[in-house]
C-alpha cells in the first residue's frame, strides 16, 4: 500500500504543473522557507552551507531514485541522472535568478544554467547525451536559443528534510527523509556524502542511498 502511495505522490510531484502563485507559497516549514530565501542559485552567498546549497540536488536525486525503484544513485545511469536534473530544475529552478517564466507553469533556462545544476550530480553534462524520451512531456531543448523549457513540478504533498549533517574537511555526510505531509510518515529515508567542488553549488553528490 505504501509503495502505491509513494508512486502516486511522485507522479503528482513531477507531472502536475504548478502556477506562479503556488510556487511562491509551496514552502511547508520555516526551515524550508529560510533555506529558499537564503539560497539563490546563480547568486550563492558565501555563508550558505552544504545542506542549504545541496538540498535541491539531494531532493531531485531522491525523487528520481524512488521513481526508478533503485536504492542508490549512479550518475553513469543517464536516465536516472537526467530525471534527477529535471527534478532539481522543476522544483527549484524558479529560484535561479537566470530563469524566467515562459508561461504560468513553464520555466525557460539557458543551457549554461542546466550545466551548472548538472555539476551537483558529480557528472559531466556532455556525458549525459540527449534528453530521454520519457521526459519529453516535461522538458525540451530549443537549439535556436540554446535553452531548455521545463514544466514546473508540484511540491505540496511531501516535504524534503535533512536531519543530521557532519562536515569533515570538505566531505559532508548527512541523512534525511521525504515526509508525507498528510500523516507525517517517512516515504523514504536516505544517507548521502557530499564533496566540495569548485562549482556553483560548492559540492557534488558522491553517494546517496536509501536506508
Amino acid at each position: 500500500m505504501k509503495k502505491l502511495l509513494t508512486t502516486a505522490l511522485i507522479t503528482a510531484l513531477l507531472v502536475l504543473p504548478l502556477g506562479t502563485v503556488a510556487l511562491a507559497d509551496h514552502e511547508e516549514t520555516p526551515e524550508m522557507s529560510s533555506s529558499s530565501q537564503e539560497y539563490i542559485p546563480g547568486g550563492v552567498p558565501a555563508q550558505v552551507n552544504a545542506e542549504q546549497a545541496m538540498s535541491p540536488a539531494l531532493h531531485g536525486v531522491l525523487l528520481a531514485m524512488m521513481n526508478h525503484n533503485v536504492d542508490s544513485f549512479d550518475s553513469s545511469n543517464t536516465a536516472l541522472a537526467w530525471e534527477s536534473l529535471y527534478n532539481m530544475l522543476s522544483l527549484y529552478g524558479q529560484l535561479d535568478n537566470r530563469s524566467e517564466y515562459q508561461n504560468a507553469d513553464t520555466l525557460l533556462l539557458l543551457s549554461e544554467t542546466v550545466r551548472d545544476y548538472t555539476a551537483a550530480l558529480d557528472c559531466s553534462f556532455d556525458d549525459l547525451g540527449p534528453l530521454p524520451q520519457e521526459l519529453s512531456d516535461r522538458m525540451t531543448y530549443d537549439a535556436a536559443s540554446d535553452s531548455y523549457q521545463v514544466v514546473c513540478g508540484n511540491n505540496e504533498q511531501a516535504r524534503f528534510e535533512i536531519r543530521s549533517s557532519r562536515d569533515n574537511g570538505g566531505i559532508v555526510t548527512l541523512s534525511g527523509a521525504l515526509v508525507y505531509l498528510a500523516d507525517g510518515s517517512d516515504l523514504a529515508q536516505f544517507e548521502a556524502t557530499l564533496q566540495s567542488r569548485d562549482s556553483m553549488f560548492g559540492y557534488a553528490i558522491t553517494s546517496l542511498h536509501l536506508i
